[in-house]
Order: structure tokens, then C-alpha cells, then sequence
């Protein structure tokens, strides 16, 4: 067998120290291309850097791709190291990186490897030997700013390769003096960095010509171990942002809407929308402190032209209205910002504005419809001498058919038939919750005999919008087929349900999911398509690409625990 040659043996010797220093690393993935021992690798920088937008405003990226090539020259010359998404930085231009200040055959590639990470943070900087010399010039005005990044990446210690392989980097007859004085890190040869205006890169562009460079992969790695990320199927945090605190805002304005315009809607004024102000009169004094006057009483209903059951008939079906309008404003207010915040969780103004309007639109409708029939259900049922069980049960059922017309509401914001199923069930369970525990609220949050119930009805009503976000959000949960899940950039920790069809990705209102904070992320970024039980994922042309494990694709079937990057995000995939 032939004897490994030097360049070898430091090759092997750098691919072992790698696979100790970076397993688990929280903010620096390595992951080599082919090859044993690897020549070639793709490293992922989590941390913060900056690059320049075209109006001249400096952004933070908080994840960087570098390529490191070791050349046939390797370990007599430094290493290949390209950078594919942009950076601002003295020592990087046109993808090239200048390491010619951390650079020595005696250096270890993970210490290379931490190096770049510190200068992308701007730990480490050379404004006199610049591959930008604009860089450098807004560097030097704008050292207040640095660092911009304040992670520590410096791995254990270990015993660096150069001490653990004789390396015989000059073959050409030098000495053993020349050889150790290469390893305690002094090149012989002329460092370009001496001169101000020559670039670091002793490797011409023909000779860069025939290397292809392709983004890292996106292995995510836990703390703990090595293997996938991939979400889980019930997200607490998106129930909680997406369903609870905006059912709970909309019960809230609901309320408070319809308590504003208590006098408006009541069954008095009803009766004279109605046309029937005589009967309106006699209700009004009934209802009041004085009725006990019979001759008054006996008085307005002689004016009236109705029986006394056709009077009771117009009095129920006023009731019925009035609780009818009632369970619209409440409706409107749930439906309102139930769609305001799906529009606002997925990242779109446009569509939240178009979600509110949907939202608000079909649950004044369904509110309506809905409040009339609860009434109808609730005084058929209830007696005058029912016990609080029974009338908790029986609110219940009446208060039940209101959460199943926001719920349906919700439900048709997008309409998919298994989202509209759980959407309709979460507001049928939330509202008969909610108006079972009415009763008992009622009973505990008593202010006096001449208390009306408006604490106790708030109370209620705010339980019922809780009740009916929770059991929406926890039921949609339950139905996801498939999900994204953010696990590394702007929106990590929020997760995005992919839908029959087409799902779209990119930073603006008319995606289905919007990344608008990261500018690295195209208008119309990427699809994901449902074609009969494949989700496929295409890629939409765009500077930067689609990056899935690691291999940037134009179309992609995806499969479960799949990462995919776009732009400064990365995503899993999950399928139920």
C-alpha cells in the first residue's frame, strides 16, 4: 500500500478534529462534500454580520454560507474560502474572504474555521490590507458599532493537527529548520497582506475558474444531539398567538360594542323598528319599577290592536332579534380579529385586511342567524323554576349555536372543508363552555339585588372568546396535515400550516406565508404544491435558491424532517 503523503495525513488529521470540535456546535454547522477524507467544505454561520442594501442602509444577517476548499497547494498555501451570501466587510469581497491575517500551515482548519465566524461578527478586522477598500473606509468611521455579533465559537482546546502530524510542507530539499518554522506559524513566503493594495489571494480567478460553490447544508443540529429538528405536532405558541389573544381582544370589543349600544338593540327598540310602539309601550312598562299600576298598564294595552298572544308573539320575536343583533356584535368582534390575526401571524398586512373583512363579513351573518336560533332553543327550554344545572345546561346549548357561527366564520376565512370542520366543532365546544359557566359566574360576581349581569355576562362572554380561540386553535392543530416550522432566523418558533394546493413563500402580502422581516427572501420566494399525496417544493428562480439538506433545488418532493432555507430562514418540514 502507498505511504499517505503529507498533505494526507494534515487532510485527515483536519476531518477528525472537525467531527470533535463541531458535533452539536450551536452556531456553526460543518458539512463536508464527498470524499474520504473530505477536500471540500460547506460551513453555516449562525451569528450576526451585516451587508449593504442598494439605498446604502447596512442590515444584520444572522446566517452566513462558506465554502473551504483544500487545493492541491494544501497545507503549503491557505485554503480556498468563498462566502456566498453577502457580506459588508473589509476582508470580504466579490465572495472572496482575505484570511491572510489568521493564516499559517501550523493552524488547524477548525481554528480557520472559528476565525471566519469571528470576522463575520466583526470581532476581527484589517482596515490596511483590505480586499474592500469601501468597507474599510466605513469601518474605520463606524468602530463604535463593532462587534456586531458577541457569540463565543471557540471550541475546546484540542491538540491542533500540526502538532500531531509531521508535515513536510516544503518537499523541495528544505530543511528540518525551515519545516519547524513553518509549524510555530511563519510563512518564508511574502505575505500580500504587507502590501496595502494587493489582495490576499495568491490563487489566480482561472485557477477559482473550474470550482463550483454551493450553499452549506442545512443539517440543524439540537444541543444535545445530531439528528433533525422537527417540530411538534401540537405548537402551544402558535394556539396561543394566533387563536387565543385574538379570540380573547374580540370578545373584549365585541362586548363592548354591543354593551355601547345596549339601548339601541334592546327588545323596546326592536319592537319599534318593528312597528309596533304600542307594544313597545306596554314592554316598557312591564318591565319597569312601577307597573304594579294595573289601570295604567290596562290603559296602553286598550290602545294596542293585538291580542294578548299575538302581544306575547311580537314580544318573542322582538326578543329574539335583539339577542339575534347581540350575537352579531359579539360574532363581528371574534370574527374581526380571529381574521386579523391569521393574516397577522402569517406576516401579511393585505392579508390580514382581507381576512378581517371575510371574518367580520360572514360572522355578522352567522352571528346573527346563530343568536336568533339560541334564543329560540333557550326560552323554548328554560323555566321559570329550573335549577342552575339546568340552566347552565340550557345556556349552554343556546350559547353553543353562537360559537358555531363564529366558529363557522372563522372557518371560512380559508376555506378548506377539514379547517371549516375544527373550526366550526372549536366553536361549538368554546360557546357551550362558555355559556355553561354563565350560571355560576352570575352567582359568584353578584353586585346587589339590582346587579343586571353586565360583569357577569363580560366575564362570560370573555370566557366563551378564550374558549372558542383555544378550541379553534387546538382543533386546526389536531387537523394540520402539514406544517413549516421556523427554526432558525426572524420568526423562529412560529409555525406556518401548508395547505391544499399551492402554498406560496416569500416577504410580501400576497404569499400565503410572508417572511417579511428577513430581506433575504425573495418577493415570490418558493412554492410548495400539493400534487396528489407529494408535497413538492419549487424554487422560483431566485438569487439565492432554495436550499433543502443542504443541496440547493429547483423542485424538490419533501419529505418528513426535510430543512429547508430561504434567504436568513430555515424551516422544517413536517407531515402528520
Amino acid at each position: 500500500m502507498a505511504e499517505m503523503t503529507a498533505r494526507l495525513r494534515r487532510i485527515v488529521a483536519d476531518w477528525e478534529q472537525i467531527k470533535k470540535d463541531f458535533a452539536g456546535h450551536k452556531n456553526i454547522i460543518v458539512t463536508p462534500a464527498p470524499g474520504e477524507p473530505p477536500e471540500k467544505y460547506n460551513v453555516t454561520y449562525f451569528v450576526n454580520g451585516i451587508y449593504l442594501l442598494p439605498d446604502g442602509k447596512i442590515e444584520i444577517l444572522g446566517r452566513h454560507e462558506v465554502e473551504i476548499t483544500l487545493h492541491a497547494e494544501y497545507p503549503r498555501y491557505k485554503p480556498i474560502c468563498k462566502i456566498s451570501t453577502p457580506i459588508w466587510h473589509p476582508n470580504f469581497r466579490d465572495g472572496q474572504i482575505c484570511i491572510g491575517d489568521i493564516w499559517g500551515a501550523g493552524e488547524s482548519l477548525s481554528d480557520i474555521i472559528i476565525n471566519i465566524g469571528d470576522m463575520i461578527q466583526y470581532k476581527s478586522w484589517n482596515s490596511y490590507s483590505p480586499l474592500s477598500s469601501e468597507a474599510a473606509q466605513w469601518a474605520i468611521e463606524n468602530k463604535h458599532l463593532f462587534p456586531v455579533g458577541t457569540i463565543g465559537l471557540h471550541i475546546a482546546d484540542y491538540t491542533s493537527a500540526a502538532d500531531d502530524i509531521d508535515i513536510d510542507v516544503y518537499s523541495n530539499g528544505q530543511d528540518d529548520t525551515a519545516t519547524e518554522t513553518v509549524a510555530a506559524g511563519y510563512s518564508p513566503y511574502k505575505s500580500l497582506n504587507a502590501d496595502a493594495s494587493a489582495n490576499d489571494f495568491e490563487i489566480t480567478s482561472e485557477e477559482l475558474a473550474g470550482i463550483e460553490f454551493v450553499p452549506t447544508a442545512q443539517r440543524m443540529q439540537t444541543v444535545s444531539h445530531g439528528g433533525l429538528v422537527e417540530g411538534n405536532r401540537i405548537n402551544f405558541k402558535t394556539i396561543f398567538f394566533k387563536g387565543i389573544i385574538w379570540a380573547f381582544i374580540g370578545a373584549i370589543v365585541g362586548f363592548a360594542v354591543s354593551e355601547a349600544l345596549d339601548d339601541a338593540i334592546s327588545n323596546i327598540q326592536v319592537l319599534k323598528w318593528m312597528g309596533h310602539s304600542d307594544v313597545a309601550a306596554v314592554a316598557e312598562k312591564v318591565m319597569s319599577s312601577d307597573s304594579n299600576n294595573i289601570l295604567e298598564l290596562y290603559g296602553l294595552l286598550s290602545k294596542t290592536s293585538l291580542s294578548l298572544s299575538e302581544i306575547e308573539a311580537v314580544i318573542k320575536t322582538a326578543t329574539r332579534v335583539s339577542t339575534a343583533i347581540f350575537a352579531a356584535l359579539l360574532a363581528l368582534g371574534l370574527g374581526l380579529f380571529l381574521g386579523i390575526g391569521e393574516g397577522v401571524y402569517y406576516g401579511s398586512k393585505t392579508q390580514a385586511l382581507r381576512y378581517a373583512l371575510i371574518g367580520s363579513g360572514i360572522s355578522i351573518v352567522a352571528g346573527f342567524c346563530s343568536g336568533y336560533i339560541a334564543q329560540v332553543i333557550y326560552s323554548g327550554m328554560l323555566t321559570n323554576d329550573a335549577s342552575t344545572m339546568a340552566s347552565a345546561t340550557v345556556r349552554g346549548l343556546g350559547w353553543s349555536i353562537m360559537g358555531l357561527g363564529v366558529g363557522v366564520s372563522v372557518g371560512l376565512i380559508k376555506l378548506e372543508l377539514r379547517r371549516l370542520m375544527f373550526c366550526s366543532l372549536g366553536g361549538l365546544t368554546g360557546g357551550s363552555l362558555g355559556g355553561f359557566v354563565f350560571n355560576f359566574v352570575v352567582n359568584i360576581v353578584k353586585f346587589g339585588p339590582n346587579d343586571t349581569g353586565t360583569i357577569a355576562r363580560a366575564i362570560g362572554i370573555v370566557v366563551m372568546g378564550l374558549l372558542i380561540g383555544l378550541g379553534i386553535g387546538l382543533l386546526e392543530q389536531f387537523a394540520k396535515q402539514a406544517w413549516l416550522k421556523v427554526i432558525r432566523g426572524e420568526f423562529e418558533g412560529k409555525e406556518y400550516l401548508v395547505f391544499a394546493g399551492t402554498t406560496s413563500i416569500g416577504n410580501t402580502g400576497k404569499n400565503t406565508i410572508v417572511l417579511f422581516k428577513d430581506k433575504l427572501v425573495s418577493p415570490h420566494h418558493c412554492d410548495i404544491v400539493l400534487e396528489g399525496s407529494k408535497y413538492v417544493l419549487i424554487d422560483k428562480g431566485t438569487p439565492l435558491g432554495t436550499v433543502v439538506n443542504g443541496t440547493k433545488t429547483n423542485k424538490h418532493i419533501l419529505k418528513r424532517g426535510d430543512t429547508i432555507a430561504v434567504g436568513n430562514s430555515v424551516l422544517v418540514f413536517n407531515t402528520k
